[in-house]
This record gives C-alpha cells, sequence and structure tokens, in this order.
C-alpha cells in the first residue's frame, strides 16, 4: 500500500480502526430504521466513496441493506461516516414500505425526488437537448480530440446508488455502443453535434 507522504502504518492503522467504528455505528442506526420484525434477516454494508458531481460533498456513505430473500437497496448520505447523525439519516433513508418491499424480495428504487426540488430540477425547457437529439460528449481529457458523437437517450437520468436528488441531465448512447450520462449541461461536457 501506498502511503501520502509522512504517513506511518500505525496512521493508517489508526484510521482503518476509525472508519470500521464508524461504519459499525452507522450500520447501528440504519438498523434501527428497519421495521423490528425484519431486522433478524437484514445486513447492512456501509462504506465511504468519493462523489463525482462537483457540486456534491467529496465523500458519501453508501450504505447497501440486503435482506435473506435476497431483496436488497442501497441509498446514499452526501458526508463522511461520521458526520452521519440522526437528523441526516430522517431525511435520507427510506422508509419502512421501502424497506419491507426489499425484505420481500422485491426491486424498488430509493430514493425518489421529494417536495418543491423535484420540480426546480426537473423542468425540460431548461435543458438544451432533447432525446433523440444528436450530440458530441467530453470523453477524454483533450480539449480538441477528446469529444464522441452520440445521441440524448433519456433526460434526468439517476442511478440506484445516487444520493436523493443527485442526477444527470443526459444519458447518451454513443455511436460506438457505449452508454454514458453527461453530468453538467454545460458547452465544455456535452454540445450539439456539428453537421
Amino acid at each position: 500500500m501506498f502511503l501520502p507522504p509522512g504517513m506511518k502504518d500505525t496512521d493508517a492503522d489508526e484510521e482503518e480502526k476509525r472508519l470500521r467504528i464508524e461504519y459499525s455505528r452507522v450500520e447501528g442506526l440504519v438498523m434501527s430504521r428497519i421495521p423490528e420484525a425484519m431486522r433478524s434477516a437484514a445486513q447492512i454494508h456501509v462504506q465511504e466513496v468519493q462523489c463525482g458531481d462537483p457540486t456534491c460533498a467529496p465523500i458519501d456513505v453508501a450504505i447497501m441493506v440486503m435482506f435473506e430473500s435476497g431483496g436488497r437497496g442501497q441509498f446514499g448520505i452526501p458526508c463522511e461516516s461520521r458526520e452521519v447523525t440522526d437528523e441526516e439519516l430522517d431525511e435520507f433513508c427510506p422508509p419502512a414500505d421501502v424497506f419491507a418491499e426489499w425484505f420481500n424480495g422485491n426491486s424498488v428504487d430509493w430514493a425518489p425526488f421529494q417536495g418543491e426540488y423535484e420540480e426546480d430540477v426537473m423542468d425540460e425547457a431548461a435543458l438544451r437537448f432533447k432525446i433523440g437529439m444528436l450530440v458530441q460528449c467530453r470523453v477524454g481529457a483533450d480539449p480538441v480530440t477528446g469529444w464522441a458523437n452520440g445521441s440524448v437517450i433519456e433526460l434526468f437520468y439517476r442511478e440506484n446508488n445516487w444520493p436523493p436528488g443527485q442526477m444527470a441531465p443526459y444519458k447518451i448512447a454513443l455511436d460506438d455502443g457505449r452508454n454514458i450520462f453527461a453530468p453538467q449541461d454545460i458547452p465544455e461536457v456535452i454540445r450539439a453535434r456539428p453537421t
């Protein structure tokens, strides 16, 4: 393992211990929100992940809840594990009926948009491109050659493991067969394909 300059193995060990303690604490908080009759069948996995969204916290807590039935779900909290509080969980944790669906082996996405935020964010008129439009997306570092042709296939794209409210304005099918998303609706990321 490569350590940052000035960090000793003992420092890394201490950091790992701290994270294990925090992960266990968060697991306990999440378990307390699962209906009591389902708890013995639940397994919770917590980890910190880097968030790729520049408008988001740099580190998110990703929480996977798995049940003996094979049902599972996940959600995220936009902060480090040491910052997770009851209040944070109240905001980002699924309600009991979602846990019940997972417990029963059903696939239910979490988290839906709530309140006015959905109306503010999901305004198609504010987007520059519509489904089916031909575009170029930045896929490489070079500002001249780092572009790939494709077409918009979805608006307001989000992945299941993204925190509530996080989305990409576009999902794009590239001409080479890959599907990607544009994290922002700006000319440096996505532009109209020249004719």
